[in-house]
């Protein structure tokens, strides 16, 4: 009896104790309180590791640029096909992001820079793209950003001062994925590069987006009118869930002069440099010249990334305004006018599971002249590659030697590396599919392409040429891949044309290309 007693008191004594401090919420740990995330650190790094051993019948005969070959095909490069070269490539691109946590993440500083070698080019010197030979110690290191972000605590907008991407997209390329912009907007067929300048970001509301810049591309002498200055007006907004509309205004003041640029190439509309990228080469009386350029375009985006179904819609329209004014001894006169359009188109259907489970239809079109400004009126399109070198990459084809394949170290080169080709104006046709054989691990693609050149050149016809190409990748783990890639483009009667090539004949071997690669992108 005795014993009942005890254990009907213990278990009592043991339901009040577990009752009173039930109440006292102090003496237990909840476990539904979430685990408070941990400081972002002051001190980040990414970086980007790229390899590429490539086989490839194309090669130049003067490497104008210290171990960097860009430019079109057949051009002032000194490109050309007949013998086989190979050759293997690297480039390491680190990023350093610095936010001091005494400044609460209102500030923040980013800097990347770029190594580029080929295995076994050259030890012990100075200058960039080089540095792959034995012993190594080459002064090689690139700046590509050194920026200050400022993003006041709770605000919808940031600005961006000092060295800084200048894409031709509305999203702030700090945060913006490269992919997106290659996708998006006007795909970096404009502008895609760095520069200096300032630029601020904003949401105007929860649906629109805005982004208004000024960007030096010339300064040239401090105290004379001869510089060179790009601004830029942007603005997007998603109007339906599955729709968003664009657009953008652009504006060069030129005042350059034919002075400054790049090495030898120079800058400007009358420059090597338009010439060697494949733009659009002017010639005038003078050698001087003053420009106002205008772009104004819009764009549209149905569905993108697949984000709410199978379809993928997404197109542009820009058109080129201006003036080109010859510059005397003490006067500037009125020269030419300038009217180009560019329009292009995309289709896209994910058939799968994954995102590589697609097909892909696009469209590119821009106006020609094949007269230059003879007849005062310039009706090519113009990108910043009269500018810069490389400056306009559209990718977004995905083709490997018809038009730019932006999978490469030192060596940047394809048949209509600007879509002004030459000025003669381009119609491009894209078609790719692909497959996720083993879903985000193992992809494969097949691919097409085809460019006619809207005006014809002296003795030439309008095929510039087609390509077919093959692609495989395998995700080893995440950002961590292999892939291996091939082309073959059959050049067409565009290139009977003797004002084409650099050495004024049509070339004896159609151009083709395969490389292994290994990229790795590091947190």
């Amino acid at each position: 009896m005795k014993t009942k007693k005890f254990l009907l008191r213990l278990v009592l004594f043991t339901f009040a104790t577990v009752a009173a401090f039930g109440q006292d919420t102090t003496s237990f740990f909840d476990r539904t309180k979430r685990i408070p995330d941990p400081k972002t650190p002051e001190f980040r790094f990414i970086g980007y590791w790229f390899n590429r051993a490539t086989a490839s019948n194309i090669s130049p005969t003067n490497e104008l640029l210290q171990g960097q070959i860009i430019g079109r095909l057949f051009g002032q490069n000194t490109t050309n096909t007949g013998k086989t070269a190979s050759y293997v490539e690297q480039r390491f691109v680190p990023m350093f992001i610095y936010s001091p946590q005494i400044l609460d993440g209102v500030a923040t500083f980013r800097s990347l820079f770029k190594i580029d070698m080929t295995w076994g080019d050259a030890a012990y010197g100075v200058g960039g793209n080089k540095g792959g030979g034995f012993n190594g110690g080459q002064v090689n290191l690139q700046t590509l950003l050194a920026n200050v972000d400022i993003h006041p605590t709770d605000a919808t907008w940031n600005a961006v001062f000092g060295l800084q991407r200048v894409f031709d997209n509305v999203r702030d390329p700090n945060i913006a994925a490269i992919s997106t912009a290659q996708t998006s907007a006007y795909k970096l067929s404009y502008w895609g590069t760095q520069g200096v300048g300032a630029s601020v970001y904003a949401y105007l509301n929860k649906e629109t987006q805005f982004r208004a810049g000024y960007y030096q591309l010339y300064e040239n002498i401090i105290s004379e009118n001869d510089d060179v200055g790009l601004w830029m007006l942007d603005i997007e907004s998603r109007i339906a869930p599955k729709l968003e509309v664009g657009a953008d205004a652009w504006f060069v003041w030129d005042r350059g002069k034919n002075n400054g640029g790049i090495s030898v190439l120079g800058q400007g509309l009358n420059s090597s440099l338009a010439d060697y990228n494949g733009a659009a080469r002017l010639s005038f009386p003078t050698s001087k010249y003053e420009a106002n350029i205008v772009w104004l375009g819009g764009h549209a985006s149905y569905n993108r990334d697949f984000s709410l179904g199978r379809f993928w819609y997404d197109g542009f329209v820009m058109t080129n305004l201006g003036t080109i004014d010859t510059v005397g001894a003490t006067t500037a006169k009125k020269f030419a006018d300038i009217f180009g359009v560019a329009a292009n188109g995309s289709i896209n259907y994910k058939y799968g599971q994954t995102v590589n489970d697609k097909i892909s239809f696009e469209a590119l079109y821009t106006t020609g002249d094949n007269n230059g400004v003879a007849d005062k009126s310039v009706n090519s399109v113009i990108t910043g590659n009269i500018y810069g070198s490389p400056t306009a990459i559209y990718s977004n084809h995905r083709a490997l030697l018809l038009f730019p394949d932006p999978k490469v170290v030192n060596r940047y080169y394809s048949a209509v590396q600007d879509i002004s080709n030459m000025g003669y104006g381009v119609t491009g046709l894209f078609l790719n599919a692909s497959k996720d054989i083993v879903p985000n691990k193992w992809m494969v693609k097949i691919g097409s392409a085809l460019a006619i050149s809207n005006t014809t050149p002296r003795q030439g016809g309008n095929l510039v040429g087609s390509e077919f190409n093959v692609e495989a990748q395998y995700t080893y783990k995440v950002f961590l891949t292999f892939g291996f890639s091939a082309g073959y483009m059959a050049m067409g009667d565009f290139y009977d044309s003797p004002d084409v090539t650099y050495n004024h004949v049509r070339p004896s071997h159609d151009p083709w290309v395969a490389f292994i690669n290994m990229m790795w992108l590091m947190f």
